[in-house]
Protein backbone atom coordinates (compact mmCIF):
# COMPACT_ATOMS: atom_id res chain seq x y z
CA UNK A 1 0.00 0.00 0.00
CA UNK A 2 1.80 3.58 -1.06
CA UNK A 3 -0.29 6.54 -0.10
CA UNK A 4 1.09 9.97 -1.31
CA UNK A 5 1.30 12.73 1.18
CA UNK A 6 -2.23 14.68 2.00
CA UNK A 7 -2.60 17.37 -0.94
CA UNK A 8 -4.75 19.62 1.92
CA UNK A 9 -5.02 19.99 5.69
CA UNK A 10 -8.45 21.23 5.27
CA UNK A 11 -9.83 18.23 3.01
CA UNK A 12 -9.20 14.73 2.91
CA UNK A 13 -8.38 13.91 -1.05
CA UNK A 14 -8.59 10.58 -2.46
CA UNK A 15 -7.49 8.46 -5.48
CA UNK A 16 -10.47 8.15 -8.32
CA UNK A 17 -9.83 7.41 -12.05
CA UNK A 18 -6.45 6.19 -13.23
CA UNK A 19 -5.31 5.41 -16.38
CA UNK A 20 -1.38 4.08 -17.37
CA UNK A 21 0.76 5.76 -20.08
CA UNK A 22 3.58 3.07 -20.21
CA UNK A 23 5.20 2.50 -16.70
CA UNK A 24 3.38 5.80 -14.99
CA UNK A 25 -0.10 5.70 -13.52
CA UNK A 26 -1.58 8.74 -13.68
CA UNK A 27 -4.16 9.28 -10.76
CA UNK A 28 -6.92 11.70 -10.27
CA UNK A 29 -7.36 13.21 -6.72
CA UNK A 30 -10.39 14.60 -5.32
CA UNK A 31 -11.85 15.36 -2.18
CA UNK A 32 -15.69 14.99 -3.32
CA UNK A 33 -16.63 12.10 -1.63
CA UNK A 34 -15.41 12.88 1.81
CA UNK A 35 -16.87 16.52 1.41
CA UNK A 36 -20.52 14.92 0.85
CA UNK A 37 -20.43 12.83 3.68
CA UNK A 38 -19.07 15.72 6.01
CA UNK A 39 -22.00 17.39 4.78
CA UNK A 40 -24.79 14.76 5.03
CA UNK A 41 -24.70 13.87 1.47
CA UNK A 42 -24.73 17.78 -0.41
CA UNK A 43 -22.77 16.83 -3.55
CA UNK A 44 -21.89 20.63 -4.18
CA UNK A 45 -20.22 20.48 -0.67
CA UNK A 46 -16.72 20.49 -2.20
CA UNK A 47 -16.97 23.78 -3.47
CA UNK A 48 -16.99 25.26 -0.41
CA UNK A 49 -13.30 25.14 0.34
CA UNK A 50 -10.65 25.77 -2.13
CA UNK A 51 -7.49 23.19 -2.40
CA UNK A 52 -5.09 21.89 -4.67
CA UNK A 53 -6.16 20.56 -8.76
CA UNK A 54 -3.45 17.81 -8.61
CA UNK A 55 -3.32 14.50 -10.97
CA UNK A 56 -1.01 12.27 -9.14
CA UNK A 57 1.74 9.98 -10.67
CA UNK A 58 2.77 6.80 -9.57
CA UNK A 59 5.57 5.00 -11.21
CA UNK A 60 4.17 1.63 -11.65
CA UNK A 61 7.55 -0.35 -11.97
CA UNK A 62 9.33 0.75 -8.50
CA UNK A 63 5.66 1.24 -6.96
CA UNK A 64 5.97 4.28 -5.24
CA UNK A 65 5.03 8.36 -6.07
CA UNK A 66 6.15 10.30 -8.11
CA UNK A 67 5.60 14.31 -7.71
CA UNK A 68 2.19 14.99 -9.14
CA UNK A 69 1.09 17.52 -12.00
CA UNK A 70 -0.45 20.58 -11.36
CA UNK A 71 -3.59 21.12 -13.02
CA UNK A 72 -4.60 24.64 -12.65
CA UNK A 73 -5.14 27.13 -10.00
CA UNK A 74 -3.68 25.65 -6.86
CA UNK A 75 -7.04 27.44 -5.14
CA UNK A 76 -9.67 25.47 -6.97
CA UNK A 77 -13.05 24.60 -6.33
CA UNK A 78 -12.95 21.05 -7.59
CA UNK A 79 -10.28 18.93 -7.52
CA UNK A 80 -9.70 16.19 -10.75
CA UNK A 81 -12.09 13.68 -11.68
CA UNK A 82 -10.89 11.60 -14.57
CA UNK A 83 -8.07 11.19 -16.40
CA UNK A 84 -6.94 10.27 -19.84
CA UNK A 85 -3.60 10.36 -21.25
CA UNK A 86 -3.18 10.91 -25.42
CA UNK A 87 -0.43 11.74 -27.21
CA UNK A 88 1.76 13.29 -24.39
CA UNK A 89 -0.83 15.08 -23.32
CA UNK A 90 -3.29 13.91 -19.55
CA UNK A 91 -6.64 15.33 -20.15
CA UNK A 92 -8.58 15.79 -17.05
CA UNK A 93 -12.10 16.85 -16.01
CA UNK A 94 -13.23 18.47 -12.75
CA UNK A 95 -17.00 18.73 -12.97
CA UNK A 96 -17.59 21.62 -11.39
CA UNK A 97 -14.39 23.70 -13.03
CA UNK A 98 -13.25 23.52 -16.20
CA UNK A 99 -11.40 20.47 -18.04
CA UNK A 100 -8.29 20.51 -19.53
CA UNK A 101 -5.03 19.10 -20.48
CA UNK A 102 -1.15 18.60 -19.13
CA UNK A 103 1.82 18.42 -20.99
CA UNK A 104 3.44 14.95 -19.26
CA UNK A 105 6.85 16.38 -20.48
CA UNK A 106 6.74 20.17 -19.44
CA UNK A 107 3.25 20.31 -16.90
CA UNK A 108 2.32 23.35 -19.13
CA UNK A 109 -1.45 23.57 -18.49
CA UNK A 110 -4.63 24.20 -21.31
CA UNK A 111 -7.49 25.10 -19.75
CA UNK A 112 -11.30 24.24 -21.74
CA UNK A 113 -13.53 27.19 -20.83
CA UNK A 114 -15.41 26.65 -24.24
CA UNK A 115 -16.23 23.13 -23.28
CA UNK A 116 -18.47 24.22 -20.34
CA UNK A 117 -18.58 22.77 -17.26
CA UNK A 118 -20.16 19.18 -15.54
CA UNK A 119 -17.61 17.38 -17.70
CA UNK A 120 -17.29 13.72 -16.16
CA UNK A 121 -15.84 11.26 -17.56
CA UNK A 122 -13.20 10.73 -20.75
CA UNK A 123 -12.07 8.28 -23.36
CA UNK A 124 -10.66 8.08 -26.88
CA UNK A 125 -12.69 9.19 -29.46
CA UNK A 126 -13.28 9.35 -33.69
CA UNK A 127 -10.77 10.92 -35.37
CA UNK A 128 -8.04 11.19 -32.55
CA UNK A 129 -10.46 13.75 -30.15
CA UNK A 130 -11.20 12.76 -27.12
CA UNK A 131 -14.63 12.20 -25.73
CA UNK A 132 -16.42 12.96 -23.22
CA UNK A 133 -19.77 12.71 -20.95
CA UNK A 134 -20.82 15.94 -19.75
CA UNK A 135 -23.07 15.06 -16.68
CA UNK A 136 -26.41 16.47 -16.71
CA UNK A 137 -26.66 20.47 -17.70
CA UNK A 138 -23.87 21.36 -14.97
CA UNK A 139 -26.84 23.87 -13.23
CA UNK A 140 -29.79 23.88 -10.64
CA UNK A 141 -32.42 23.74 -13.51
CA UNK A 142 -33.10 20.56 -14.75
CA UNK A 143 -31.24 19.69 -18.02
CA UNK A 144 -29.89 16.79 -19.68
CA UNK A 145 -26.72 15.78 -20.48
CA UNK A 146 -24.47 15.14 -23.90
CA UNK A 147 -21.86 13.54 -25.38
CA UNK A 148 -19.02 15.41 -27.07
CA UNK A 149 -15.29 15.40 -28.44
CA UNK A 150 -12.70 17.45 -27.36
CA UNK A 151 -9.76 19.11 -30.27
CA UNK A 152 -6.04 19.09 -28.23
CA UNK A 153 -7.36 23.01 -28.17
CA UNK A 154 -10.24 22.23 -26.08
CA UNK A 155 -12.99 22.73 -29.42
CA UNK A 156 -15.81 20.95 -28.87
CA UNK A 157 -15.75 19.50 -32.47
CA UNK A 158 -19.05 17.58 -32.74
CA UNK A 159 -22.09 17.06 -29.39
CA UNK A 160 -24.53 14.09 -29.29
CA UNK A 161 -28.25 14.32 -27.78
CA UNK A 162 -29.28 11.82 -25.48
CA UNK A 163 -32.84 11.79 -25.92
CA UNK A 164 -34.43 11.12 -22.20
CA UNK A 165 -37.57 9.15 -21.87
CA UNK A 166 -40.67 10.87 -20.80
CA UNK A 167 -40.74 12.11 -17.09
CA UNK A 168 -36.87 11.95 -16.69
CA UNK A 169 -33.33 13.58 -17.33
CA UNK A 170 -30.14 11.76 -18.84
CA UNK A 171 -26.96 11.89 -16.98
CA UNK A 172 -24.18 9.77 -19.40
CA UNK A 173 -21.35 8.66 -17.34
CA UNK A 174 -19.18 6.17 -18.85
CA UNK A 175 -18.21 6.51 -22.49
CA UNK A 176 -16.82 4.51 -25.10
CA UNK A 177 -15.68 5.03 -29.49
CA UNK A 178 -15.98 2.15 -30.96
CA UNK A 179 -14.37 2.72 -34.19
CA UNK A 180 -15.15 -0.86 -35.85
CA UNK A 181 -18.78 -0.30 -36.03
CA UNK A 182 -19.17 3.82 -35.67
CA UNK A 183 -21.11 3.66 -32.82
CA UNK A 184 -20.27 5.72 -29.29
CA UNK A 185 -21.65 4.09 -26.43
CA UNK A 186 -22.55 5.65 -22.66
CA UNK A 187 -23.62 3.97 -19.42
CA UNK A 188 -26.61 7.02 -17.61
CA UNK A 189 -28.11 7.72 -14.38
CA UNK A 190 -31.74 8.55 -15.52
CA UNK A 191 -33.20 10.98 -13.21
CA UNK A 192 -36.89 11.45 -12.78
CA UNK A 193 -38.25 14.83 -12.63
CA UNK A 194 -40.83 14.59 -9.86
CA UNK A 195 -41.96 11.29 -8.28
CA UNK A 196 -39.91 8.19 -9.37
CA UNK A 197 -36.93 5.95 -9.21
CA UNK A 198 -33.79 6.69 -10.99
CA UNK A 199 -32.52 4.40 -13.70
CA UNK A 200 -29.55 3.24 -15.37
CA UNK A 201 -30.05 2.71 -18.75
CA UNK A 202 -27.30 3.20 -21.62
CA UNK A 203 -27.41 4.41 -24.93
CA UNK A 204 -26.01 3.22 -27.99
CA UNK A 205 -25.26 6.61 -30.32
CA UNK A 206 -24.31 6.10 -34.51
CA UNK A 207 -22.24 9.37 -36.13
CA UNK A 208 -24.96 10.21 -37.16
CA UNK A 209 -26.94 11.49 -33.88
CA UNK A 210 -29.55 8.83 -33.41
CA UNK A 211 -29.57 7.40 -29.99
CA UNK A 212 -30.49 4.07 -29.07
CA UNK A 213 -32.13 3.90 -25.87
CA UNK A 214 -31.10 0.35 -24.32
CA UNK A 215 -33.21 -1.07 -21.59
CA UNK A 216 -32.28 -0.71 -18.23
CA UNK A 217 -31.81 -4.50 -17.49
CA UNK A 218 -29.87 -6.13 -17.32
CA UNK A 219 -27.84 -2.76 -16.33
CA UNK A 220 -24.69 -1.53 -18.00
CA UNK A 221 -22.47 -0.50 -15.38
CA UNK A 222 -19.43 -0.44 -17.51
CA UNK A 223 -18.32 0.15 -20.88
CA UNK A 224 -14.98 0.05 -23.08
CA UNK A 225 -12.72 -0.58 -25.97
CA UNK A 226 -10.06 -2.77 -25.68
CA UNK A 227 -6.75 -3.61 -28.23
CA UNK A 228 -7.78 -4.83 -31.40
CA UNK A 229 -11.41 -2.92 -31.10
CA UNK A 230 -12.87 -5.25 -28.60
CA UNK A 231 -15.63 -3.59 -27.29
CA UNK A 232 -16.21 -4.64 -23.46
CA UNK A 233 -19.43 -4.52 -21.77
CA UNK A 234 -19.81 -5.47 -18.05
CA UNK A 235 -23.60 -6.17 -17.08
CA UNK A 236 -25.24 -6.66 -13.75
CA UNK A 237 -28.63 -8.41 -12.75
CA UNK A 238 -27.92 -10.76 -9.72
CA UNK A 239 -24.73 -11.62 -11.85
CA UNK A 240 -21.78 -10.21 -13.06
CA UNK A 241 -21.15 -10.66 -16.46
CA UNK A 242 -18.21 -9.51 -19.36
CA UNK A 243 -19.36 -9.19 -22.61
CA UNK A 244 -16.54 -8.97 -25.17
CA UNK A 245 -17.73 -8.35 -28.75
CA UNK A 246 -14.70 -8.81 -31.02
CA UNK A 247 -15.12 -6.37 -34.21
CA UNK A 248 -17.18 -7.50 -37.38
CA UNK A 249 -13.81 -8.14 -39.37
CA UNK A 250 -12.58 -10.21 -37.17
CA UNK A 251 -15.19 -12.94 -37.23
CA UNK A 252 -14.84 -13.66 -33.94
CA UNK A 253 -18.16 -12.95 -32.59
CA UNK A 254 -19.04 -12.42 -28.97
CA UNK A 255 -18.37 -13.71 -25.93
CA UNK A 256 -19.81 -14.04 -22.27
CA UNK A 257 -18.09 -14.40 -19.15
CA UNK A 258 -19.58 -15.12 -15.88
CA UNK A 259 -17.39 -12.75 -13.11
CA UNK A 260 -19.86 -13.23 -10.34
CA UNK A 261 -22.28 -15.64 -9.80
CA UNK A 262 -24.20 -13.33 -6.94
CA UNK A 263 -22.88 -10.31 -7.58
CA UNK A 264 -24.68 -7.51 -4.46
CA UNK A 265 -25.69 -5.18 -6.97
CA UNK A 266 -27.32 -2.73 -4.50
CA UNK A 267 -24.04 -2.83 -2.26
CA UNK A 268 -21.64 -3.08 -4.95
CA UNK A 269 -20.74 -1.48 -8.49
CA UNK A 270 -18.00 -1.74 -11.30
CA UNK A 271 -16.09 1.05 -11.14
CA UNK A 272 -13.34 0.49 -14.29
CA UNK A 273 -12.45 -1.89 -16.95
CA UNK A 274 -9.05 -1.73 -18.46
CA UNK A 275 -7.11 -3.75 -20.56
CA UNK A 276 -3.15 -4.59 -20.65
CA UNK A 277 -0.82 -5.01 -23.81
CA UNK A 278 -1.09 -8.84 -23.53
CA UNK A 279 -5.06 -8.96 -24.01
CA UNK A 280 -5.95 -8.98 -20.06
CA UNK A 281 -8.45 -7.46 -18.54
CA UNK A 282 -9.07 -5.98 -15.37
CA UNK A 283 -12.39 -5.73 -13.80
CA UNK A 284 -12.51 -3.35 -10.63
CA UNK A 285 -15.31 -3.24 -8.25
CA UNK A 286 -15.68 -0.28 -5.63
CA UNK A 287 -15.69 -3.39 -2.93
CA UNK A 288 -12.30 -4.10 -3.77
CA UNK A 289 -12.84 -7.39 -5.89
CA UNK A 290 -10.82 -7.61 -8.79
CA UNK A 291 -11.53 -9.62 -11.83
CA UNK A 292 -8.62 -10.32 -14.12
CA UNK A 293 -10.13 -12.12 -17.43
CA UNK A 294 -7.12 -13.71 -19.97
CA UNK A 295 -7.31 -13.85 -23.64
CA UNK A 296 -9.16 -17.52 -23.31
CA UNK A 297 -12.19 -15.94 -20.94
CA UNK A 298 -10.55 -17.62 -17.67
CA UNK A 299 -10.94 -15.70 -14.45
CA UNK A 300 -9.06 -15.29 -12.03
CA UNK A 301 -10.35 -12.48 -8.72
CA UNK A 302 -9.07 -11.84 -5.67
CA UNK A 303 -10.14 -9.27 -2.76
CA UNK A 304 -8.18 -6.71 -1.43
CA UNK A 305 -8.31 -5.45 1.55
CA UNK A 306 -10.93 -3.22 3.46
CA UNK A 307 -8.37 -0.21 4.11
CA UNK A 308 -11.56 2.07 5.03
CA UNK A 309 -15.07 1.88 6.45
CA UNK A 310 -16.19 4.00 3.79
CA UNK A 311 -13.17 3.70 1.16
CA UNK A 312 -13.70 2.49 -2.71
CA UNK A 313 -11.53 0.91 -5.22
CA UNK A 314 -11.36 2.41 -8.50
CA UNK A 315 -8.84 1.52 -11.41
CA UNK A 316 -6.95 -1.78 -11.85
CA UNK A 317 -3.65 -2.05 -14.09
CA UNK A 318 -1.90 -4.85 -14.99
CA UNK A 319 2.30 -4.71 -15.21
CA UNK A 320 3.67 -7.76 -15.72
CA UNK A 321 2.46 -9.89 -12.72
CA UNK A 322 1.83 -7.11 -10.76
CA UNK A 323 -1.50 -5.44 -10.02
CA UNK A 324 -2.32 -1.76 -8.92
CA UNK A 325 -5.64 -0.67 -8.00
CA UNK A 326 -6.17 3.06 -6.17
CA UNK A 327 -8.14 3.03 -3.45
CA UNK A 328 -10.40 5.83 -2.91
CA UNK A 329 -10.25 7.22 0.82
CA UNK A 330 -6.72 8.75 0.97
CA UNK A 331 -4.36 8.72 -2.38
CA UNK A 332 -3.48 5.62 -2.26
CA UNK A 333 -2.66 2.92 -4.76
CA UNK A 334 -2.89 -1.22 -3.43
CA UNK A 335 -0.54 -3.18 -5.22
CA UNK A 336 -0.45 -7.48 -4.51
CA UNK A 337 0.61 -10.04 -6.94
CA UNK A 338 -1.53 -10.48 -9.87
CA UNK A 339 -3.87 -13.40 -9.65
Amino acid sequence: MATAPAPSADERYCAWFAAADGDVLYVGESAFWSSMRAAGGDPRADLARPGPRRIGRFDLRRERWLAPLAAGDPRSASGVWDVHPQDGQVYFTTFFDEAGRVDAGSGEVVLFPDAGRALNELAAGPGGRVLASRYGSGQDAVGDGELLTLEPDGEVAERFHLPAPDGYRVAPKTPAWDAARGQLWTTTDLFPIGEGEIRHDAYRVDRRGGAVLRSAQPELQFVAVGPGGRLLRVEADRELWLRIDAPPAAGAGERRVLLDPAFPQDLDFVQDVKTASDGRIVVTRWSGNVHVVDADGGVRSLVLPRLDPEGLYYTGVLRGDRLCVTHCADVTVVCTDAP
